[in-house]
């Protein structure tokens, strides 16, 4: 573990000063190693200090593990990216015309269930049930039209992964991920427990308005601003689309295995964040996309990684490529308007602290 850079732990003070509950980091930088940082709060109303070791639900970041899972699949020769997933998905409209990799892609074209799907619930879905739920609320669209976020395309390869394996996919991540690399600090919540009192408490804040721009029936009156949404959506409802929770050094020593090819095979990784198209998110800095990974730019600076975002608690990881420093921040402070500060906001600091990294280096 390195020494702290006061330029990085001044970027997160000023973050939190600007109104997130609080915000983690871990950053791995080359030959410095990897160092983590807190600021604010993990529980607003108890007053308690934010601590690396606290978790997070790092929301669709789980995308880019679902990815690697099913590309060690095409490594194991169980799937092939250009085979349709008619094989899995018989029912599927056009299911002939799809090729495994639209689903990792974001082109699919699938009707997608976020907005439909109520963010205050004790239901717990399957992974079956949401894309069902998906085709009865959600508009499908051509295959390959176009880039389409589809957290829908994630819940079908999650699907392929248990399919294939006989298994729940929180298994198959486990075996191949994340016990091969140390991590014991992520779990996959639809499938496996995790050790609540170790949460960061998730705060959605009011808008600038101060009226909701969602559903928030049966949450009671704001206090201070924020709902605590820490129980308000269920895992199994974000499935292999977001379910996980972690910490950020766990984040980051999952990446720098990625990266430096010791999870999936070199072809595979070339897949996964080489073959990129172009893309756009609102609220974000994305430029283009590839399989579980978003590239999002950053001044002159590419950040090839994900982003997260769940009631409570909103993330960025990624690796700058050019000098390998790889980070990972989570803050505890959400919103439902993807403009919003409490979303859209995260994107400043991860820019400061990539340059900050980059400038340590000189």
């Amino acid at each position: 573990m390195s020494a702290p850079n006061k330029k990085i732990q001044d970027i997160l003070d000023r973050h939190v000063a600007r109104g997130v509950v609080g915000c983690s980091l871990a950053i791995s930088i080359p030959g410095q190693g990897l160092a983590t940082y807190t600021s604010g709060l993990a529980d607003k109303f108890k007053q308690t200090p934010m601590r690396p070791d606290h978790i997070f639900r790092i929301a669709s970041c789980t995308k880019t593990y679902i990815a690697t899972g099913l590309h060690l699949l095409v490594d194991d020769g169980k799937v092939s990216l250009d085979e349709p997933i008619a094989r899995w998905f018989p029912e599927i409209p056009k299911a002939k015309e799809m090729p495994v990799r639209i689903l990792l892609n974001h082109r699919s074209g699938l009707p997608d269930f976020e907005t439909s799907m109520p963010m205050i619930s004790d239901k717990v879905w399957t992974g079956e049930e949401i894309v069902k739920f998906a085709f009865e609320h959600g508009v499908r669209k051509e295959p390959w039209h176009g880039m389409e976020y589809s957290n829908t395309g994630y819940i079908l390869s999650g699907l392929i992964i248990e399919r294939e394996t006989g298994k729940p996919y929180a298994d198959h991540l486990r075996k191949r991920i994340f016990e091969p690399l140390g991590m014991k600090d992520t779990w996959v919540g639809t499938y496996e427990d995790f050790p609540l009192a170790r949460e960061a408490r998730g705060y959605m804040h009011v808008e600038d308005d101060g009226k909701p721009q969602w559903d928030v029936s049966g949450a009671g009156d704001p206090v201070d601003g924020v709902w605590d949404s820490t129980e308000w959506f269920p895992l199994s409802g974000a499935n292999a689309a977001g379910d996980m929770l972690s910490t950020p050094t766990d984040c980051v020593t999952f990446l720098n295995a990625l990266f430096d090819g010791k999870v999936v095979s070199q072809k595979q990784l070339t897949e996964m964040k080489d073959k990129t198209d172009s893309a756009q998110f609102p609220g974000s800095n994305l430029v283009a996309n590839g399989h579980g990974m978003l590239v999002s730019r950053y001044g002159d600076i590419d950040v090839k990684g994900h982003l997260g975002q769940i009631p409570g608690h909103t993330s960025m990881m990624g690796r700058d490529e050019k000098t390998g420093v790889t980070a990972m921040l989570i803050q505890n402070s959400g919103a439902a308007d993807f403009e919003s500060f409490y979303l859209k906001g995260i994107n400043e600091p991860t820019g400061e602290i990539f340059h900050a990294a980059r400038a340590s280096m000189r």
